[in-house]
Parts: structure tokens; sequence; C-alpha cells
């Protein structure tokens, strides 16, 4: 397929010409298919019959399928009763675990629980026999124990389960010649998944409790020895502990402490007491003693001494110191002296032995705390490990008390226990069958006839033999060089300009429309040659590589007319110093002969200048190389070429390249010179035309 682009007739317009035309080729297709029609005419009407008979049987004896669907959800609310008890957690709804889910609902294990609830073991359709969808099962009968596993993979085949977007609920349809039974079917799969989730549910809890209890038992005999090994262990070290929570030694311990300190107090205030007695008694101040003071006796004698004293000075006043009244006086005076003194002495007495006392409570209270110390000592000894078996009984316990909680949290659990998932919606029994679908097999049986009777004359045409036998040895008449686009005259002298510079315009789209039918096979190397060089061979040529490179392949264009080279000139670009001549002959290396095209992404290679025998170049050994190898790195080879003439070196270029495009105006030998460029090249060529 090709198509034709002319210049536009001002900047603002186009001409009609200038729009896409259908070639006159597909024109051409069009006839030679409908004559190779008319050549197999049998074998096309045979084949679209064919296709048309095998439609209308399938139409009439395939047996109708119907099928429902049934809704299941997965339920992410749960029970406030039973949140806290329940055994197992609630099902994740994300689609990893929808896809769970749904492969729970198409598991042998559910399905071999449908067959039996259903009896499929003894359905035809699901088993084998005369009615069943395969003919080779017709004539089978399963064995008994083969039914089973047989009744199972066909019910899965029966069965489909999807997701429904994005949400929690699953799609279970089911499918079969009888639609009370389709429903059936999708209605049991669900109920039984249902079954089966409560049923684990169910015997999860039961093997929970099971264990709960057996593990109770176990803790409550770990708890009982524990708490006898305490006991035991107390009385074996005497460890009396009161109601307090605290040790009756300590108890001991505080009140002998107790009682020493109030002790000592009493001893230091006695001691004081008895120094105070005695430094006044050595110093004559007896009577300032306070215990002496305050003593009855004492001052019972007082008052008689007193008394004595007065009777003696009204003696002392009547009868001389010799008078007896007045010895009697003195004498009663100093036995009073005597009995104060004896006193004294003996209140003195009194608070020594008091210290005496004091010292000595204050030194058995010492030694019986001495005593508490080391038996609280000895009982902290023991105490450390009677912690350590407290704390292993706790733990204990606090084990047996948690898990006698979890027990009753548990127990009853499998009464009020629910499943996750419920069914939304009952798969209703299908009015309409929904396969095959008769409508469309009867309406697409002529389109498909007609494509494979199609198919079999092209196969004919390429594969069988001729359909008339007097054209078997005929010459086929040559086909017309097929032509690849118009342009103006002026545009194909500007190509190179207009592949960069006017992008959008229509010779610049004609180029690409060359380019990628020329590029449809990489990697691959295009000639470009005219009948004239004045018809802008070269700027095509450069238009065309820089077009190609533009689509993104690795593009080089080769300056192939050693004789006038112009393409350099023509771009604007400075010829290195070495071409690819010179890389033939060895006197250069091939990244010196490429120079990058500035205004695209194509590369450029220059030929050599002078003495060089062209035709003795294009047919070397080196040159297939270099074409070899460029086709290696590259995608596309464009060649500049010489013109179409006697004798040139065109078909050595033509016979390395891959296909030909001559730019040629409207001229009178044009016809002439592409029979003689067909005759002398193998080559498919293309033309540009020039208006």
């Amino acid at each position: 397929m090709s198509s034709a682009y002319r210049e536009p007739a001002s900047p603002h317009g186009r001409r009609a010409s200038d729009r896409l035309r259908v070639p006159a080729s597909m024109q051409a297709d069009v006839v030679q298919l409908v004559q190779m029609v008319r050549k197999r005419w049998p074998l096309f009407r045979n084949v679209c019959l064919a296709v048309i008979g095998v439609a209308f049987l399938a139409v009439v004896f395939l047996p109708s399928i119907y099928s429902t669907s049934a809704v299941v959800m997965l339920e992410p609310r749960k029970n406030n009763v039973t949140e806290q008890s329940s055994v197992l957690s609630e099902t994740p709804t994300d689609p990893a675990s929808i896809q769970n889910q749904i492969q729970l609902l198409t598991s042998r294990d559910l399905a071999a629980r449908v067959v039996e609830k259903l009896d499929l073991e003894d359905d035809p359709e699901f088993v084998g026999g005369s009615f069943s969808l395969n003919p080779l099962h017709w004539f089978a009968r399963l064995p008994p124990n083969k039914r089973n596993s047989a009744a199972i993979g066909a019910l899965l085949r029966h069965l489909s389960v999807s997701a429904v977007g994005l949400s929690t609920t699953i799609t279970v349809t089911a499918s079969s010649r009888d639609p009370v039974k389709a429903a059936l079917i999708a209605d049991t799969v669900v109920q039984t998944y249902l079954d089966m989730q409560a049923a684990i549910r169910l015997d999860v809890t039961q093997r929970t409790t099971d264990w709960l209890l057996d593990r109770i038992r176990q803790l409550g005999q770990q708890v009982q020895v524990a708490e006898a090994n305490i006991q035991r262990y107390k009385n074996e070290n005497s460890l009396t502990d009161t109601g307090s929570g605290g040790s009756l030694i300590d108890q001991q311990m505080a009140a002998i402490s107790s009682q020493l300190v109030s002790a000592r107090e009493d001893l230091a205030a006695k001691e004081a007491q008895d120094e105070r007695i005695k430094a006044l008694v050595e110093s004559g101040h007896a009577a300032d003693v306070s215990q002496i003071v305050s003593s009855p006796l004492i001052i019972q004698l007082r008052e008689q001494q007193t008394d004595l004293i007065r009777q003696e000075a009204q003696f002392a006043t009547r009868y001389g110191p010799r008078h007896p009244k007045m010895i009697a006086a003195e004498n009663q005076k100093r036995d009073l002296d005597a009995k104060i003194a004896e006193e004294v002495t003996r209140i003195a007495g009194t608070v020594q032995n008091e210290v005496v006392v004091a010292r000595a409570q204050v030194r058995s209270l010492e030694d019986s705390l001495q005593r508490a110390e080391a038996e609280a000592a000895g009982q902290n000894m023991a105490r450390v490990k009677l912690q350590s078996l407290e704390a292993n009984a706790a733990s204990t316990r606090s084990m047996y008390e948690a898990f006698v909680s979890r027990l009753r949290e548990t127990q009853g659990q499998d009464v009020f226990e629910n499943v996750d998932a419920r069914q939304i919606s009952h798969a209703p029994v299908p009015a309409s069958p929904s396969s095959p679908p008769r409508t469309l097999i009867a309406v697409a049986a002529a389109p498909a006839g007609l494509l494979f009777g199609l198919l079999a004359v092209l196969l004919a045409e390429k594969f069988g033999p001729a359909a008339n036998p007097d054209l078997r040895h005929r010459t086929p008449a040559p086909r017309p060089v097929p032509v690849l686009a118009e342009m103006s005259a002026a545009a194909v002298q500007h190509c190179a300009q207009i592949a960069v510079d006017y992008p959008m315009s229509a010779p610049a789209q004609t180029l690409r429309g060359v380019a990628l039918r020329v590029a449809a096979r990489r990697p691959c190397v295009i000639a470009v040659t005219s009948l004239d060089p004045r018809d802008g061979q070269s700027s095509f040529a450069m238009g065309l590589a820089r077009a190609t490179a533009q689509l993104g392949l690795r593009t080089i264009l080769l300056d192939g007319n050693l004789r006038a080279p112009a393409v350099a000139t023509r771009a604007g670009l400075v010829a290195p110093k070495a071409g690819w001549v010179d890389v033939l002959r060895g006197t250069a290396r091939l990244s010196q002969s490429m120079q990058r095209d500035p205004r695209s992404p194509m590369l450029f290679m220059a030929g050599s200048a002078g003495g060089t025998d062209p035709r003795a170049i294009w047919a070397s050994a080196a040159a297939g190389r270099l074409m070899a190898h460029l086709r290696r790195v590259c995608d596309v080879v464009i060649v500049d070429a010489i013109a179409i003439a006697p004798g040139g070196e065109l078909p050595l270029i033509a016979g390395l390249s891959d296909a030909l495009v001559v730019v040629t105006a409207p001229h009178p030998g044009l016809q002439a010179a592409l029979d003689h460029l067909k005759s002398t090249t193998t080559a498919p060529a293309g033309l540009v035309v020039a208006r």
C-alpha cells in the first residue's frame, strides 16, 4: 500500500490532489483476488458451504447449557457477644485472602461433598454416557471406583468462581444442561462452603476446649504440689508468718528492740541519779537529794528534829548545858541525825540497786536481741528458697486461673458460633441457555465461510497446481514498478532541507511515509537512483536518510556516486579527508570516514576523489564486507547511487542492496529505462515521481 502527497498550493491551503488517495496497486490486488476466486470457484464454494454446514449442525445439535450464579459475601463485621471468646480470628478480606476462599470453593474436597449430596455419581452428565457432552464418553462406562473421581472432575469443570471487583463478594457460577440442576449446584456449593467453615470452627473450638481441660488438670496438680512444698518447707525451717504477712521472728525482734531502747533509757536515767546522789552525799549536801527530801521518813525525822531543836532552844534559856533535859535533847538530836543518815544511806543503796537491776535488764534484752537476730539470719536464708517456691507456685496458679478463665469463655461457644461469610444471593433458575450462542453462530457462519473460502483459494494458489492447465507454462506478465510517492519537482530538489525545516509539511510527511515503507524490513540497504541526476536524486537521498533517522532508526547515508559526488555539497557538509573507498584500500579507519549530520541523528560517509575505477570498487569483495558490516551496525543504509545508464555500476550497487528507489520526472524514455533496470538487477524497485 502506498500513499502520494503533493506540495501545498499556498501557505494556507492544500490542493485536493494532495489528499490521501487509494493507490492503483491496491485496486489491482482486489481485481487479482477476484480473478483467483473465479478460477478456483469450486474450491471456494465447497469450503464456504462446509463452514456454513458445520455452523448449522452446531446450532441444531449442540445441547443447550444453562448457567446461573449464587453470591456469597465475606462478612467483615463480628458478633460482639462472641468476639472476645472466639477461638479463630475473623477471616481477612484482603485480595490474597479472597483468592484463598476462591481456592477453597474450587477444591476437590468441597466438590466431593457436593457430589455426595446431589448423587452426581449416577448423573450421566457428570460421569459420561450417551448424554455426555464429550464424544469420547458416549460408549464408555466407568468402573465404580473411578465414578466418584470423574464426577468430581466434571463438577469442577461445570463450576466457575470469581471475585466481584474490589468488594468482598464471590460469585459461584454453575452450568448444566438442566437449568434447575444448575441453580441447585450453585446453591449447594455455597451452602457446603458455609457448612465447612462452620464445621472447621466447631472442630477447632472442640479441640481447643479438650486441650484446655487437659491443661487445667495438669496445672491444678502442679499448683497443689507447689503449695504442699511451701508448707513442708516452712515446717522444716520453722518459718511462721503472722496474720499481717510478716514473720514472727521479725515482730519479736521489733518488740525486743523497743524494750531494749526503753531499758537503756531507764538505765541511763538511774545511773545519772545514782551519780548525783553520790556526789551530793560525799559533798555533805545529802539534804539536796530529791529522793531524800521527798522521803516520808526523812520528812518525819526532820519534823522531829525541828521540834527537838525548838525544845533545845527553850531549854537553853532555862537550863544550863549540863541539865539533864539539855543532855537528853542532845542525845535525841544525835539519834535523829543517825536515823536521817541511815535513811539517806538506805535511799542511796536503793538507787544503786535499781541501777544494777536496770543494767541487768539491758544485758538480758541485748542477749535476747542477739539470739533473735541470729535466728532471723537463719530464717532469711531459708526464706530465699521459700520465695522461689512461692514465685513458682504463684506463676503456676496464675496460669491455672488464666486457663480456667479461657475455658469459661470457650465453653458454650459452639452454641453461638457463626461463620465470617453468608450467602446474599441464591442462584435463580435460568430462563434461557447461556451457550452455545446460536444466533451468533448463525450470523457469523456466512462471513466465516467466505473468509475460509478465500484462505483456501490463497493456499491453493501458493502451494497447489494451476487452475487452468493451459496456463501452466505461460510466462507471467511483468508487474509494473510500484509508485512509492508523488512530489513536486521543487520539493524533490529541496528534500534535504524540508525534512528538518518543515517537518509538518506534505513533502516531509511523504518522506516519512517512504521511510516507513523502505525500513519495514530491517536491517536493509536502499539504493537511490534516477534517470537524470538533475531530477534531485541526491537531495531526495539526503532527505530520506534524515527522515529515517528522525524515526529513531540508526541510519547512515553513503555517497555511492564515485564519478560525481554531490551529497555533501547539497547538504552543506564538509567532506572528510578520508572516504569509504579509503577504508576499502586500508589507508583509513572506518571511523575517520564517518561524519555526523549537524541537523539530524544520521551519519554520512563520503566516497573518494579521483583515481578510482567505480566498477572495480563496487565489484570488490571489500565493498561486500563493508556493506555487510554496515548492515550489522545500522538499521538502514541509504546509498546515493549513479543514474541509470548502460554500462554503469548500478547493477553492482543493486546487487549489494535490498531495494531500489528511482527518483524521476515524467520522461519519454522512462519505461525503456525501467525495463533495462529490471533486466540487469534483481532488487525490487519503487518510483518517486517528481511532477
